[in-house]
């Protein structure tokens, strides 16, 4: 049995004309119809607020205040993070020996629990607050399930930025871990060590 030929998919030149000039044909039918309807593919632009409506001058100053409200908002945010940022990564000369890093990191941990025991809870709910915000119920939902989550653990794994580790450290949720049970463990896992250089 003689097998089948494959029948190439390449077209004639009289075929590829026919297809161009159709084409053609279609483009210049759609530049005619474009200059007849010339609002049809374009989309309306929003009206705004109507001159007859009354009291627009209020209306107008309240979605302007609303925005004013919006960026001081997330300005006020920005500016928490920062400074709760600076606060965690307060950070002395880096010690160029082992002995000055062991002792450095005893003076640390000495100022981080006495830090802990001196903490006042309003001003950590108040940076709390301003760091996320006015979203007090997705806060609340955030806080129900991280209790649910410390209550049932036995072992929290604290994953921290190698490349800054003092900066992504959360000694407030630390000290909830802890003050919820005394067989709690915390575990501080580094990441993305690869990026921080050997020396």
């Amino acid at each position: 049995m003689v097998p089948k030929k494959i029948k190439s998919k390449r077209l004639t030149i009289k075929h590829q004309k026919k297809i161009h000039k159709r084409a053609s044909e279609k483009h210049r039918k759609d530049r005619r119809e474009a200059k007849k309807n010339p609002q049809k593919g374009k989309l309306k632009k929003d009206p705004g607020i109507p001159n007859l409506l009354p009291f627009k001058d209020k209306v107008l100053q309240q979605i302007e205040d609303h925005r004013e409200q919006a960026k001081q908002d997330k300005l006020r945010q920005k500016d928490a993070r920062s400074k709760l940022h600076d606060k965690n990564r307060n950070l002395d000369v880096v010690p160029k020996t082992m002995a000055e890093l062991a002792k450095n990191a005893l003076k640390r941990d000495a100022a981080f629990e006495s830090s802990q025991m001196n903490d006042d809870p309003e001003a950590l709910e108040t940076v709390e607050g301003a760091v996320s915000g006015r979203r007090d119920n997705s806060k609340r939902a955030y806080y129900r399930e991280f209790q649910k989550v410390v209550q049932h653990a036995d072992v929290i794994l604290a994953v921290l930025d190698a490349r800054d580790p003092l900066g992504t450290r959360a000694p407030q949720i630390e000290r909830m871990i802890l003050d919820s049970g005394s067989n709690k463990r915390i575990i501080l896992i580094l990441n993305k060590i690869d990026l921080v250089p050997r020396d």
